[in-house]
């Protein structure tokens, strides 16, 4: 596929394959994900560096900044297009919340200023979290394991449809295996 582009005075001319064209285009549809790992690492990469030893307290802000609002709003950008307002809040709360999390991993302990403080939230909020957790498990076997799921309708959800497919995929074959010990024919 050939493409020419002109910009002003100049003319580029831009030549991709097929699977060039299809990892770009993925690129473009998936940059949250693939830049998040090397977010991750440079964090790890610097809270190890003699920076982070000489001046903890100076760490813990930009821990504080990359994953508690820089992340989450880059996330939120990123789900806007393809989620709810509320679901792409929720997410992005989520998401600064494990990057709370993972700043006061990444802080040696007891040097921190903001990050000791907040440390009760965690405690107080795993009871709610893991609630919300198994409520939204329920939900989905509910409807995975029921009469007639759709594939559809979990990645309308949210859900990526390779893991929705695989989810279908195992409950039929749960299914067929319980219909089989208990000897019906009614299950699929």
């Amino acid at each position: 596929m050939k493409r020419l582009k002109s910009r002003g005075l100049f003319r580029v001319e831009i030549s991709m394959t097929g699977a060039q064209v299809h990892i770009a285009n993925f690129a473009r549809r998936h940059w949250f994900y693939l830049l998040l790992p090397i977010w991750l690492a440079a964090g790890w990469n610097l809270s190890v560096s003699t920076e982070a030893v000489a001046d903890p307290l100076l760490m813990e802000r930009v821990f504080l900044f990359d994953f508690g609002i820089f992340l989450p709003a880059l996330y939120f950008l990123f789900l806007r297009s393809r989620a709810t307002l509320k679901a792409a809040l929720l997410r992005s709360l989520a998401l600064a919340a494990g990057g709370l999390a993972l700043a006061a991993w990444l802080i040696p302990e007891g040097t921190g200023q903001v990050l000791p403080v907040l440390a009760w939230l965690r405690w107080a909020a795993l009871p709610l979290i893991i609630v919300i957790e198994l409520a939204a498990m329920v939900a989905v076997l509910r409807y995975v394991y029921g009469s007639d799921p759709n594939e559809q309708t979990l990645v309308d959800q949210g859900m990526p449809p390779i893991v929705a497919r695989l989810m279908i995929a195992e409950a039929r074959f749960w299914k067929r295996v319980f219909s089989w010990l208990t000897g019906r024919k009614d299950s699929e």
